[in-house]
């Protein structure tokens, strides 16, 4: 990002007196530096996850009512 553009949203958010658009700045800025959550996963998880994205990808999935049935017919509710 040039220097102008971050100079522009300086500018901006001097301006502004809406608490909410400060915020929600705020909050964007924590975001950043907070350390993405994938990295924080064990390999074991990590390797789970994709198993579990690969299998959608090839159409290995269930929709939300078979397992709602699944249950029934499992538990008789």
């Amino acid at each position: 990002m040039d220097i102008e553009v971050k100079k522009s949203l300086i500018a901006a958010i001097l301006q502004t007196e809406n608490e909410e658009i400060l915020e929600a700045i705020k909050n964007l800025l924590k975001i950043e530096d907070q350390a993405d959550f994938w990295d924080q996963l064990s390999l074991e998880d990590q390797e789970a996850i994709n198993e579990g994205i690969r299998q959608l990808d090839e159409g290995k999935s269930v929709s939300f009512d078979e397992v709602k049935d699944l249950i029934k017919e499992r538990f008789n509710f």
